[in-house]
């Protein structure tokens, strides 16, 4: 590392540590407000109590010279909060049900004493935010009980909360916020790191990470979050609180059921559904160790997942085989790894295959809390989870299958401590592990692409076992009109990647196959474990300004050093054109990381009655993905490209061309490029909201809200042969991959919200949104495609890929008034038991379609720069004619291949990106449960869950390349998973005893 930045480190260090300088709290609640006599003149050292009822927590603080008071640092809960002075009847507020991120602005008008004790007064569980700008919501404990969530995976509720964007089946990978990009996101549990660190998200097959039962309540903010919040992402901020114990002891045990027997088919099933059997099973049990002092909470759940689907794909015909083993005898091991096909197509050459595949899953998860409060001042707890989700799934088209085993561990350790009434501090150390690995079981080595056929996996495997440690500290303090705020996190990143050898045979046509004519072809050697590391620091200051009563101003400003990975020993080798000419020395840093990232941020709310007006604005650096900073260690081993231009005889085995490449062969060698002077990608956002009561308890949001991102994650390829010299600026080398920070997007959206909390059997969430993305190829962190023309990016300016024009989602929940606790037949009898405790809710999604690529395959020789950019080259548009097929879009054909035709030799397609979009996607769950009590503390819930009621065919994108006989054709759904979003109608059936 370089002398200059270790000097940083060390005064930066220095500098945050003497000022103690503190991390948001952005897994805790506040309560904040003036006090105030009956002329409207403003309280001091009036003292203010809150005690939360589970637990007993109790804080108390006083009014400041101002009459202000501010209770920060509240674990979510119910709360009581009175408020005592002399010589003034006392005021308390209850039920007050605080939200994990939430502000409550709480304001008391004290009336004198007069014989009058106590003045009462019940607030809304759910109020019109009076105190900043953030777009968002918090999905509380109602809404993940009760709403009918497909495989209990958590991530699904966040596609609820205003702003999200779901692409897929609704895990953690599919779901995005404001425009951004999957790994812009980021997730915290307890206030620490809780992602997959080399990845943002975690796979979409590991359900219980952080199972529905070690979850109290979340918060998702989508934009305009304040400088108190952010991990280095620009993206939606999702954070996750986990229950405590409390005075009494709680416990559940549980089974969910599913069997194919009760489901509807796919579109592509046979006669009956794919065979399918799942069990989610697991219990929970909390309570006290010293009443009042020390409290535990512990669950376990676990899954069993079979699935028997349908391969689908395109093989060659028996007549191709045996003229092709005998014109080519070389491709014979090629040959042999095609399956047999099941029917002729209407090309001879081509047959197709039909055949099962399993799919299995088993997942463990299991957590463990312990709280304790030694005094009314000083408060720990220690959490653990740990999860091991194991799976084996085809992969592709044909027989391949891939085996993953993935293992999540995070925990964390908390201190609180009030330093005076109106200063607490908070410190934690957390720890975040994913250990992931990977095994494409397969008969060919390499993988094969033959135009017209469907490709062929190679066998490899991939390691990444990584961690971050989080040392956070964290305060708040209230002094007159403000609340200042302060905040410090240093994270350590120990990233971990090792692979295979592997690479990829391209073959441009059957007929190219036919004579072993190879298009092009890639190798990677066997990477050994490669340890990367880096530390990260993050800082900020901000204030919250009461200007008047009805006048909130909130302003900060945040710092982000993200710094750049090195590898340990040295071990890499960064290779860049423009700093290096090419491979640089091994000690050189991956990139050279920027020190002056400082964000911006302000919020303005300003209430008039039942209504807030509030803007927002501010500037929002992000880190990405870590894997997108990588590339130096790929260049510790050999990687070859070897293309027809450049050697016409190209053939398999690819024995002679790699002997020519490592005996040092010019214009194979492939580094990969990372621009060693990236610029760290920020986004510009901004927003202006109205928010008001509205009868019925509800309240009402319109947002309109807009994002611009500059150096946005960028992959191209560099190196290319110039098409007016036909010679490549470094003939030494091949066409060179190349990632940077040059992309720009914009996002722009009109809101619609309306929320009332869960109070009196009822719950209600509703959110539209009318939205456009639209980006240059760089989608935002871990995404980005690639342009067709690497000369030309701004003309792949278009729709991206998540642009979703709009969408509306609902969710409800409403508990029948009949039965125990309930408004009716409270009195037992046999018509409460058959009447009383029921509960319906639902979940309604709906979502314009997606865009989609149309490409074409094509030879390097006959692209400009002699390099055909794969998945990416789009074909001619014929002017005139309608991408609709005259009768209508139908599964069978989606697009008119009418409107296309292959470019001409040396010149690119003249088809814009994402040209075309996929069926639109609606949906109905709907789940209903009874509940049966066994006296006062014991009951049994029978529950039965309907997903896609209505089985409405949730069709995907159509095979998108032009070059294979099905374009144009829908062949799957959105999503092949039997769980999530995508499925035909489902019935799950369960049983849950809690006490």
């Amino acid at each position: 590392m370089a002398p200059i930045s270790i000097r940083f480190y060390c005064l930066l260090s220095l500098a945050l540590l003497s000022s103690n300088l503190l991390c948001a709290q952005v897994n805790r609640t506040a309560i904040t407000g003036a006090v105030t006599d009956q002329q409207g003149h403003r309280i001091s050292q009036c003292r203010v109590h809150a005690k939360e009822a589970a637990t007993g927590f109790e804080r108390e603080t006083q009014t400041t010279s101002q009459g202000t008071y501010d209770l920060p640092g509240l674990p979510p809960g119910i709360y009581t909060v009175e408020f005592r002075k002399d010589g003034f009847a006392v005021f308390s507020a209850r039920n007050l049900e605080q939200l994990v991120g939430q502000t409550r602005a709480l304001d008391a008008r004290l009336e004198l004493a007069r014989g009058r004790e106590e003045t009462t007064v019940t607030e809304p569980l759910v109020q019109v935010d009076k105190v900043d700008a953030t777009i968002g919501a918090a999905i509380e404990l109602a809404q993940i009980d009760e709403l009918p969530v497909n495989g209990r995976d958590w991530a699904a509720l966040t596609a609820l909360a205003p702003g999200a964007i779901n692409n897929g089946a609704g895990d953690q990978r599919t779901i995005r916020f404001a425009g951004h990009g999957l790994d812009d996101n980021n997730l915290t549990l307890d206030g620490v790191d809780a992602t997959a660190v080399y990845n943002q998200e975690q796979r979409e097959y590991m359900r219980l990470n952080i199972p529905l039962d070690s979850i109290q309540e979340f918060q998702v903010q989508s934009q305009d979050f304040g400088a108190d919040t952010q991990n280095g992402t620009a993206g939606g901020q999702v954070s996750v609180v986990s229950p405590s114990g409390s005075n009494q002891f709680h416990g559940a045990g549980f089974d969910f059921f599913r069997n194919s027997a009760l489901d509807a088919r796919s579109p592509f099933d046979g006669r009956s559904p794919d065979p399918f059997l799942l069990n989610q099973f697991g219990g929970s049990l909390g309570g006290p160790i010293a009443r009042g002092k020390t409290f535990f909470y512990a669950n376990y759940e676990g899954l069993r997942q079979r699935l028997d689907g349908t391969q689908i794909g395109l093989v060659p015909s028996p007549a191709f085989l045996a003229q092709a083993a005998a014109a080519s005898p070389a491709l014979m091991p090629i040959l042999a790894a095609y399956p047999a096909g099941a029917s002729p197509t209407s090309n001879s050459s081509v047959w197709q295959y039909d055949a099962p595949g399993r799919q299995g899953d088993n997942e463990d998860s299991g957590m463990v809390r312990l709280d304790h409060y030694f005094s009314g001042r000083t408060t720990a707890f220690v959490r653990f989870n740990t999860d091991e989700a194991v799976e084996s799934i085809p992969t592709g088209n044909l027989t391949a299958k891939t085996l993953y085993d993935t293992k999540f561990n995070n925990g964390v350790a908390s201190l609180s401590h009030v330093i005076t009434p109106s200063f607490v501090d908070e410190v934690k150390f957390g720890v975040n592990q994913t250990i992931y690995h990977t095994a494409n079981v397969s008969p060919v080595p390499f993988g094969v692409a033959v135009s017209g056929f469907s490709s062929l996996t190679g066998a490899s495997t991939t390691d990444y076992p990584s961690k971050t440690f989080d040392l956070i500290d964290d305060a708040s303090w209230a002094k007159g009109n403000h609340i200042v705020k302060f905040g410090f996190e240093t994270r350590w990143v120990l990233l971990n990647q090792g692979t295979s050898q592997s690479g990829t045979l391209t073959y441009n046509s059957t007929a190219a196959f036919l004579a072993n004519s190879m298009g092009s072809a890639t190798y990677t050697a066997i990477l050994p474990l490669v340890r990367q590391r880096k530390t990260q620091f993050f800082a900020y200051a901000q204030d919250e300004w009461k200007i008047a009563p009805n006048l909130t101003v909130t302003f900060g400003l945040r710092y982000n050093f993200f710094n750049a990975l090195h590898a340990i020993h040295d071990d890499d080798v960064p290779f860049d054109f423009v700093t290096c000419g090419g491979y640089c020395p091994s000690t050189d840093v991956f990139f050279h990381p920027r020190h002056l990232d400082f964000d911006p941020r302000v919020g303005i709310a300003w209430s008039l009655g039942g209504t807030v007006l509030r803007v927002g604005a501010g500037i929002y650096h992000t880190d990405g993905q870590e894997d997108d900073q990588n590339l130096p260690i790929s260049n510790t081993v050999d990687r070859y490209s070897f293309s027809n231009t450049a050697f016409p005889a190209l053939s398999f085995p690819l024995t002679p061309f790699l002997a020519y490449a490592e005996a040092g062969g010019l214009g194979v060698v492939s580094p990969r490029d990372l621009d060693r002077n990236r610029k760290d990608d920020y986004v510009a956002a901004w927003t202006a909201s109205v928010q008001r009561n509205l009868p019925g308890r509800l309240i009402g949001a319109a947002s309109y809200l807009g994002n611009k991102g500059t150096h946005v994650l960028t992959t191209t390829y560099t190196n290319l042969v110039n098409p007016e010299t036909g010679v490549a600026p470094y003939p030494a080398f091949g066409p060179v991959s190349w990632r940077g920070d040059v992309g720009n997007s914009t996002f722009e959206a009109l809101q619609l919200n309306l929320r009332r909390a869960f109070q009196n059997g009822v719950l209600l969430s509703a959110n539209y949104m009318w939205s456009h993305s639209i980006n240059d190829d760089s989608i935002g962190g871990g995404e980005s495609d690639t342009p067709q023309d690497s000369f030309c990016r701004a003309c792949d300016k278009a729709s991206s890929d998540d642009d979703v024009r709009q969408m509306f989602n609902l969710s409800a929940v409403y508990q029948l008034p009949f039965g125990a606790g309930r408004r009716y037949l409270t009195v037992p009898g046999t018509v409460r038991t058959i009447l009383g405790g029921w509960t319906l809710s639902v979940i309604a999604t709906t979502q314009t379609g997606l865009p989609f690529n149309i490409t074409v395959d094509r030879s390097n020789g006959s692209a400009p720069g002699d390099y055909a950019v794969s998945g990416e080259e789009r074909p001619n548009y014929i002017w005139g004619e309608p991408l609709t097929p005259p009768g209508g879009s139908t599964p069978q054909e989606w697009v008119n291949p009418a409107a296309f035709a292959a470019p001409a030799a040396g010149t690119f397609g003249n088809l814009g990106r994402n040209a075309f979009r996929a069926p639109s996607i609606s949906q109905v769950d709907l789940a209903l449960a009874k509940d049966v009590s066994f006296g006062e503390r014991v009951k049994l819930r029978f529950r039965v869950d309907t997903f896609n009621v209505l089985n409405r065919a949730q069709f995907g994108a159509p095979v998108a390349d032009f070059s294979q006989v099905t374009f144009g054709e829908i062949t799957s759904t959105i999503s092949t998973y039997a769980t999530g979003r995508g499925t035909p109608r489902e019935f799950q059936l369960s049983a849950k005893v809690s006490f």
